[in-house]
């Protein structure tokens, strides 16, 4: 009877809405670890832990200077062979087609052996894939780092502005939480009480855990902090 009883008052809790307790971290809206795609001496460091990048922007490179070379010896046959092809096209009614198609076939191949050499020379230049900042950095210039088995990690970014609360709460309450409804939440080892809301629900159930995930945005607080608090789930 007594289970019945409990049974009954935790579904009753459910359905006209629950304090659900939750565990939470904080964390940046993107972070990623960086490491090189090619295999080589770290030429140059430009950046360091708390540097603020730009997309784009070269982090790092590898001693790369007989890539340079090659990439420019490419570069300018592939522009002879694309003039040689312009001339000829301009007067291809005076010469036999199987000619013109040659050098055709002369530029494309030089464009291609273009683009090889310059992705070879890309990926000895470390670049940031976001608008961020440095938070570790594991290599220095003279260092020998690897593409193959155990990749070398050359730096860990994360994007700057305001962070999101990573949620677990109960898989019974799954389905009850929803988008929109508040979460009060405390820094753990602080005694200042925060609210924000609830911007997203995972789709899905961890099923080792037994847990729901959802996430809620916050500003001016550093990632890597974690705490406790509720999802008011009643209206």
């Amino acid at each position: 009877m007594k289970k019945i009883l409990l049974i009954s008052a935790l579904m009753l809790n459910i359905s006209f809405g629950a304090n659900v307790f939750s565990t939470f971290e904080i964390k940046a809206q993107k972070s990623t670890k960086l490491a090189f795609s090619s295999s080589g001496i770290v030429k140059k460091v430009y950046v360091d832990v708390g540097s603020k990048v730009k997309k784009g922007q070269i982090l790092a490179s590898l001693q790369n200077e007989d890539l340079v070379a090659l990439a420019n010896t490419a570069r300018a046959q592939a522009n002879y062979a694309s003039l040689e092809y312009k001339r000829y096209n301009e007067v291809k009614e005076y010469i036999n087609k199987n000619q013109l198609d040659s050098y055709r076939l002369k530029k494309e191949n030089a464009m291609t052996q273009l683009r090889y050499s310059e992705s070879v020379l890309n990926k000895t230049i470390l670049r940031a894939p976001f608008d961020g900042v440095i938070t570790s950095k594991s290599i220095e210039e003279g260092d020998v780092v690897t593409s193959q088995g155990a990749t070398t990690n050359a730096f860990s970014m994360q994007s700057v502005g305001p962070m999101k609360l990573v949620i677990k709460f109960d898989a019974r309450y799954f389905g009850i939480v929803k988008v929109g409804q508040p979460f009060f939440f405390q820094i753990s080892g602080k005694g200042t009480k925060f609210k924000t809301l609830i911007s997203k629900v995972y789709p899905s159930v961890d099923e080792k855990t037994q847990m729901a995930m959802a996430e809620a945005k916050i500003s001016n607080f550093p990632s890597g902090l974690f705490g406790a608090g509720t999802i008011v789930t009643g209206k």
